[in-house]
């Protein structure tokens, strides 16, 4: 049986949260891989060090060049736009995605958890939600019940996603914001690629590529 070798895509401060939770929870998300055949390492092509943490740091050549291994990777960078192009280059390879679930993490009637995505400790994820592909969901935030969240999606901590809510590909939500509930006929929207500020507490829908911040949230800028 081949050795596993897991890949966290960023040796930045998100990238060794991720990488100190999962030296302790290595057991939990492979069950059946014994841990004396399971390693770490950062991927990074900008970091100027052998070493992060004492967790050996890669290049991306060099990662892909342990064929010897069962490769994993997930990707621990914030911005979404940057996380799609790595995963890209990433799905071409013999790497395979691997989701991240962490033990303390609440799941409330068996939502749907996209491939290659990370949900941190202490967040809540409700009945009758979608999260999809590479998406994260950071310390302690709640996704209420009934909403959609889409790929590339980041849910910085602390965020409350009260109930039918959609939040379309490549949306930035930041650290304590609130998203007031939408209906089942008409639920809140936050558009694709729309950053919602920190703090912000959104009672009106989000557009595409738009900027919302305060309280309640208000348009500061539109991205092209």
């Amino acid at each position: 049986m081949k050795k596993v070798l897991v890949g966290i895509y960023g040796a930045g401060g998100f990238g060794q949260e991720v990488v100190a939770l999962l030296n302790t929870h290595l057991d939990y998300i492979f069950p059946q891989v014994n841990l004396n055949n399971l390693e770490i390492c950062f991927i990074d092509d900008h970091v100027n060090h052998e070493s992060v943490m004492g967790i050996q740091v890669l290049r991306f050549k060099d990662y892909l060049s342990k064929d010897s291994y069962d490769l994993y990777f997930n990707v621990a960078i914030s911005d979404p736009i940057v996380r799609k192009k790595i995963v890209n280059k990433l799905n071409n390879s013999i790497a395979k995605p691997l989701t991240i679930v962490f033990r303390n993490v609440t799941l409330i009637g068996n939502p749907n958890i996209g491939l290659g995505s990370i949900l941190m400790p202490n967040s809540i994820i409700s009945n009758s939600v979608n999260v999809g592909s590479f998406t994260h969901i950071n310390f302690g935030s709640y996704i209420a019940h009934d909403s959609k969240i889409g790929d590339y999606v980041t849910i910085s901590p602390g965020v409350i996603c009260c109930g039918n809510t959609i939040i379309k590909n490549g949306a930035f939500i930041g650290a304590g914001a609130t998203i007031k509930q939408g209906t089942f006929d008409t639920p809140r929207y936050i558009g694709d690629g729309s950053i919602l500020g920190i703090g912000s507490n959104l009672v009106t829908n989000l557009p595409d590529y738009s900027t919302y911040t305060g309280n309640p949230a208000s348009e500061i800028s539109v991205r092209n």
